[in-house]
């Protein structure tokens, strides 16, 4: 996990950061990543295999480019509707 101020981020924040319905794959990219940075760099055929629909892996491929360019992170608590 990574540290961004006080607030932990891994796969699962990350996923829930981006919402839209891609948080419900955060077990199955969890034991298949294991790691957060292993899921930064994954590619979009590694997604594809694990069964997520291409909306799914292209807006985690562009959530993930966003987050390592420093541009995007999770929020610390999701909001409210």
């Amino acid at each position: 996990m990574i540290l961004v101020g006080a607030v932990k981020v891994g796969i699962p924040e990350f996923l829930n950061g981006i919402g839209k319905g891609v948080e419900q794959h955060a077990e199955k990219l969890e034991s298949e990543f294991g790691d957060f940075q292993k899921l930064l760099v994954a590619r979009t055929l590694k997604l594809k295999r694990l069964g997520l629909k291409c909306q799914e892996r292209k807006m985690i491929l562009k959530y993930a480019h966003k987050y390592r360019l420093g541009l995007w992170r999770p929020r610390a608590e999701p909001l409210k509707s």
